[in-house]
């Protein structure tokens, strides 16, 4: 076999390789509309720019440290650039995908020159090297691929991103020095793998943090569920207290013949039955209820709220998240409103709409006193008992976790809330 050739098949073999170890990373994550076309578009293009690069620098500069060093950065963007061309992603979660495409990349092509004897023969080093690459990446597609990931997606922070990113770079300074210095590559296997031990372990401390972080929402809203309960009880006293006024007024009417006196006990039904007219129709059940149950209370405080929402648009989020969303922000306005002395000026306006993909939520209402503010978000004026200021704090959280923006802000003698959230659009799950 000719040189050329065989630093041809190389060249081909390391773009090859690099497109298999990104497919085993790939195949668990939610896919994007003509997955099976994209994935093959963006292996071909890479396959091509990293076996033409990889076959330039091989005949351009010897196998020293700052010569191999373009190839490595290019072959990281390339694992980049195809996970983001056939998956979903949030944040960092690519980018940890393409720290994993290369690190397996590197630590099994290292490996198959180490295994390579001149004794097999160049098609018998070729069958090794493919067999190897092809045992590794199914171990790991069936364990580490599919441990890591939380519902086809990466949740990456900064500082976990940070450290993945350290982990690599040693990978690859690990994987030049032992191209430089072949008598060093079997140790520098030995630690490539333990850089890879380590970064899953990295992944899994993280994920027990996000964990006890979910553990400590899930104890904020259970003493949120338990002033709701509270909110309820009040809101069924409300309606049967509505509802026996009703009975003895019904009662009344029939012994009634004077016309003036049957009509002004019609005028006091009719005040009775207005309750009904705070059952709220968005297009969405959770909504709904969350607004009907705010309505009643409402009435019973005399205050008025104004909505129009599409709660079709909502569809996207958790149940738990949407009350948590809705249930603080509107809590937080009948609290403030309740205060006004003037009934005029209590009155609550919410709007939910979409603008040019995006959700779009504001509430206004009307305030008395001053509002003071740290880090953007408004200070709870209630006593700090353990619970009281994270209601903010968990919407501001949900928001995040749909990758939204929150605002707040007092103008004209009332408060803003606003909440801008990107809509998913491409709900296909492959």
């Amino acid at each position: 076999m000719s040189e050329n050739l065989k630093l041809g098949m190389e060249s081909l073999w390391y773009g090859i390789n690099l497109w298999i170890s990104c497919l085993v990373f790939l195949l668990p994550l939610r896919r994007k509309t003509h997955f099976k076309v994209r994935l093959i578009l963006s292996g071909a293009v890479c396959v091509l720019i990293l076996s033409g690069v990889y076959y330039l620098i091989e005949n351009l500069t010897d196998w020293s440290y700052w010569g191999q060093v373009p190839l490595l950065f290019i072959t990281y963007f390339s694992a980049v650039l195809i996970f983001y061309n056939c998956v979903k992603g949030k944040g960092f979660g690519l980018w940890y995908c393409g720290v994993w495409g290369t690190m397996t990349f590197l630590l099994v092509l290292e490996t198959s020159y180490v295994l390579c004897s001149p004794l097999l023969g160049d098609l018998g080093n070729w069958l090794l090297k493919i067999l190897f690459s092809v045992a590794v990446n199914v171990a790991i597609g069936l364990t580490l691929a599919r441990w890591m990931p939380e519902k086809g997606q990466y949740q990456i922070g900064p500082r976990q991103m940070v450290s993945a990113w350290v982990f690599c770079i040693m990978s690859e300074n690990l994987f030049i020095y032992a191209k430089v210095d072949p008598g060093a590559a079997l140790f520098n296997i030995v630690l490539q793998f333990y850089c890879i031990t380590l970064l899953y372990l990295q992944s899994a401390l993280f994920k027990k943090s996000s964990m006890r972080k979910e553990l400590e929402t899930i104890q904020l809203l259970w003493h949120q569920q338990k002033g709701q309960y509270q909110l309820s009880k009040e809101t069924i006293e409300l309606i049967n207290h509505k509802c026996h006024d009703l009975k003895h007024q019904v009662q009344a009417i029939r012994a009634v013949k004077d016309e003036k006196e049957r009509e002004t006990y019609l005028e006091k039904i009719e005040k009775s039955v207005q309750i009904y007219s705070a059952i709220v129709r968005t297009g969405n059940e959770i909504l709904d209820t969350i607004l009907t149950e705010k309505s009643l209370i409402c009435e019973n405080s005399g205050i008025h709220i104004n909505c129009v929402a599409d709660g079709s648009l909502l569809a996207f989020m958790n149940p738990v998240d949407l009350y948590t969303l809705f249930g603080n922000a509107l809590d937080n306005a009948i609290e403030a409103v309740r205060k006004l002395e003037s009934k005029e000026k209590r009155v609550i306006d919410i709007m939910l709409y979409e603008r040019q993909s995006f959700l779009m939520l504001q509430i206004v209402n009307p305030m008395c006193g001053e509002v003071k503010f740290e880090d953007g978000l408004p200070l709870t004026t209630k006593a700090k008992n353990g619970y009281h200021g994270y209601g903010m704090k968990s919407m501001l959280h949900t928001i995040q976790k749909y990758e939204g923006h929150l605002t707040t802000e007092v103008k004209n003698g009332c408060f803003y809330f606003n909440v801008m959230l990107p809509l998913e659009r491409d709900s296909n799950k492959k």
